[in-house]
This record gives C-alpha cells, sequence and structure tokens, in this order.
C-alpha cells in the first residue's frame, strides 16, 4: 500500500500540477487527482504523468465522475464521458475510483411498496447502473470501490434502510462482485467506525477487493450523535483504528492507495496553508504507518 495525496479530501481546491509537486515534496508516496477537473482545465495527461514519473509518484485514485444516483437523463450524459475520463486516468495511471452507496431504499413517491420490495428494487437500481460504471472501467484498467455512509445521522429515518454498513453492502450488492471483478470496496475507517463495525468487516470480500482506502478519525467516541464531518487526522491512539486497519493491509500485501479524508471543517488544518496543511496531513499518515515514511524535504 502507498500513502497518496487528496487535495479535496481536505478542502483544497488545487490544480493538478500544483497537487503533483506539493505531495512529493511532502513525501507522499502517490497522487489523487480530480481526471475531471483536470482535463475541462486543459492541463496535459501526458505532460503530467510525466511530472509524477520524474518526482517518483504513483497515480493513486480518481473521483467517479459520474452522478448515478438520480436523474436518468444526467447519468447517461455522463455515462458517455466516462470512456473518455477513464482513459485520461489509465494515462495518468490511476487505477481505481469509488462511490458510497444508498443508506437508505428507493421511493417510487406512492408509499404502497414494502419494505422488501423497496430494498429489492433499490438493489437492482444498484446493480443496473453501478454495473454500467464498472463495465467502462473495466474496459480502461480501472476498479471501482463502493462505501457506505456510517453515520446515524446519515439517513433520514422515515424511509427502511438499504446499506448502513459494511456488512450490509457485501450482502446485499454481492451481485456486483459476482458479475465485475473490478468491483471491490472503499474501505474507509470512519465509516467503518460509525457503523459500529470492527475493521475485518471492510475485508468482507477478500482483500483482492480492497480498492481504496480513506482513513480519519471521529471527533468524539459517540456514534449515535456523530457527524459525517466530524472527523481529525489519524494518529496512533484513534478510536476508528486507523493503525490497526493498516496494520492488517499490511500484513495481508494491500497495494492500492491509502488517502486521509478529514474532509475540510477539520480544525486540525483549517488555518494551514497549502504545504503546511500537506505536511501535518503526511505527519498524522506516519504516525499510524505499519513502518517508516519519508517526510516533507526541508
Amino acid at each position: 500500500m502507498f500513502a497518496s495525496w487528496n487535495a479535496r479530501a481536505v478542502g483544497l481546491s488545487q490544480s493538478a500540477r500544483s497537487a503533483i509537486d506539493l505531495a512529493a515534496s511532502c513525501g507522499f508516496d502517490g497522487v489523487d487527482l480530480l481526471v475531471r477537473d483536470l482535463d475541462q482545465g486543459g492541463e496535459d495527461p501526458v505532460e503530467l504523468r510525466a511530472r509524477m514519473d520524474d518526482l517518483g509518484l504513483r497515480g493513486g485514485a480518481w473521483p467517479l465522475p459520474v452522478m448515478w444516483k438520480g436523474d436518468e437523463s444526467r447519468f447517461l450524459d455522463d455515462l458517455r464521458m466516462l470512456p473518455r475520463y477513464a482513459r485520461i486516468a489509465a494515462v495518468l495511471g490511476l487505477t481505481c475510483t469509488g462511490t458510497w452507496v444508498l443508506p437508505e431504499v428507493l421511493t417510487d413517491g406512492e408509499g404502497g411498496s414494502s419494505a422488501v420490495d423497496q430494498r429489492r428494487r433499490t438493489t437492482e437500481f444498484h446493480l443496473d447502473r453501478l454495473g454500467r460504471v464498472a463495465r467502462i472501467l473495466e474496459d480502461h484498467g480501472s476498479r471501482l470501490g463502493l462505501e457506505v455512509l456510517g453515520p446515524i445521522s446519515a439517513r433520514s429515518g422515515t424511509l427502511p434502510e438499504f446499506v448502513c454498513s459494511y456488512q450490509q453492502l457485501c450482502d446485499r450488492l454481492a451481485g456486483l462482485r459476482e458479475r465485475h471483478e473490478n468491483v471491490g470496496l472503499l474501505v474507509d475507517a470512519f465509516h467503518l467506525y460509525a457503523a459500529g463495525e470492527g475493521i475485518e468487516a471492510g475485508l468482507s470480500w477478500g482483500i483482492d477487493r480492497v480498492v481504496w482506502v480513506h482513513i480519519s478519525e471521529p471527533l468524539h467516541p459517540d456514534r449515535h450523535r456523530l457527524l459525517d464531518e466530524q472527523r481529525t487526522l489519524p494518529n496512533a491512539a484513534d478510536p476508528a483504528k486507523c493503525r490497526d486497519l493498516l496494520l492488517l493491509l499490511d500484513r495481508l500485501g494491500f497495494n492500492g492507495p491509502v488517502t486521509v479524508e478529514p474532509l475540510s471543517r477539520c480544525d486540525a488544518i483549517r488555518d494551514l496553508d497549502a504545504r503546511q496543511m500537506a505536511a501535518r496531513v503526511s505527519a498524522s499518515l506516519s504516525s499510524v504507518w505499519p513502518h517508516a515514511r519519508p517526510g516533507p524535504e526541508s
């Protein structure tokens, strides 16, 4: 596994070139990049890849540029653009992406269906739309990681639950795993904790199906009141078991990107400039990493 810098995960907006240079100077092994943004901004992926190679950086992950959860016309528009973005990701060596799945069932608005029927319909919706995404990604060497929203606060409470834990994800969306070899899990330490699960739940499909890893620490231990944005940087004493998760992944041979994702409201980095922020994120990774990591350049 390798430490990958992700500017958006800490609330920064950076060009791909800036993110690459900052990742290298602060001791990261790789970098996550926003493929749609760099394409629309006119950045040359071939030049960016050459810069990454010169700096010894690996390609990490790229956010999935597909709005698959809502309107079908928007989904189809995004799907038509996905091959282009997947080709660019391949040039940059970005081999994985991810998305969260719905915590509650879809509703037809009439309220007459049973919870069982609603869950079946919601499962079919995921199998169809994410299946179409997965097929395109597979054609271009990219893997799709699925993530849960663990906090209870992420649910309205007015609809039946669909997927609120990694165990439910693995059970209810097993069809995606069976049909698409490039589909696996985006294992998030914060969401494991918020869902009340142990770290092993994130490996329910096996280490070969772990696609991408996010780590951060919840700000307080009461997961019943925990909000999605209440996170901070990982450290050696974190209740989300970041270090234990990384130790297990390292022992089992995980070789993908690990991204720190405390989001933009994290007090530990809020008032820092970009370099200070990246350096602090890198140091937090070192505090939970299974072995020594290089630090920022002086």
